[in-house]
């Protein structure tokens, strides 16, 4: 075994930190010259943009070597930084930044809570958090930006509310919400469809949250033209 002087350990981990740069781009020169491009989608965004898109869009050629990869946020940031995919679009609480990533926010959509328009509370015009402690939230699950910000909320009292049921599809909860089963956290992003029946009522000031829905990729990332075209198309979405 050597003993490094901590010179010799700050050469060693600087020499690491270049070898691993270099590892990285290659990867992203070796991409570049492939036609298929990994884009990482949360389940709940790649709904609206989707359909967004298709609204405008006369044919489906800016899916040409698109190659979508289903996940929640935290785990598809985790692989854009492993190299695993190109790009991703990301949901957050807040503006990320990372030194490792170009991060272009699209847009930001506000949290509602939803429930059946039959819930003793649905002709309220906006609602305190604390006003919920005692109802039954059917939420996203844990993977998702929206369950962090349920705990963020309920932090603020000690955890009093109670999440029920976790599941990992929209559809599913405001089926369950529209029977009266429970109430639900969620952005506008996820209510553009299927909401007869259903109420979204704001939360008041001091409790409102914002999802961020973001685009980012490597920095040393050289994007081909399909990538550059997908990344036009998104700007032009709200």
């Amino acid at each position: 075994m050597v003993d490094l002087t901590p010179e010799g350990d700050l050469l060693a981990m600087r020499t690491n930190e270049i070898l691993s740069e270099l590892n990285h781009t290659k990867k992203a020169i070796h991409r570049s010259s492939m036609k298929d491009f990994k884009v990482g989608f949360p389940p709940i965004i790649s709904s609206y943009l989707l359909s967004k898109i298709l609204k405008e869009e006369e044919s489906l050629n800016f899916l040409n070597g698109l190659h979508m990869i289903y996940g929640g946020s935290n785990e598809l940031l985790s692989q854009l930084l492993n190299g695993e995919i190109d790009s991703s679009l990301l949901g957050s609480l807040e503006k990320i930044k990372h030194p490792e990533l170009e991060i272009e926010e699209l847009f930001q959509k506000e949290f509602f809570i939803i429930m059946s328009d039959h819930h003793p509370l649905a002709s309220k015009k906006e609602l305190a958090f604390k006003d919920l402690l005692n109802e039954d939230f059917i939420l996203l699950g844990e993977h998702n930006i929206h369950f962090t910000a349920f705990n963020l909320l309920n932090e603020k009292y000690n955890h009093s509310a109670n999440a029920v049921l976790k599941l990992d599809d929209a559809h599913t909860i405001k089926e369950l919400v529209r029977k009266n089963l429970g109430i639900s956290l969620m952005a506008d992003i996820g209510l553009s469809e299927d909401f007869k029946h259903l109420v979204k009522i704001p939360l008041i000031e001091a409790d409102k949250q914002y999802f961020h829905i973001n685009y980012a990729y490597q920095k040393i990332a050289i994007l081909s033209e399909s990538e550059k075209n997908f990344l036009e198309i998104l700007k032009t979405l709200k």
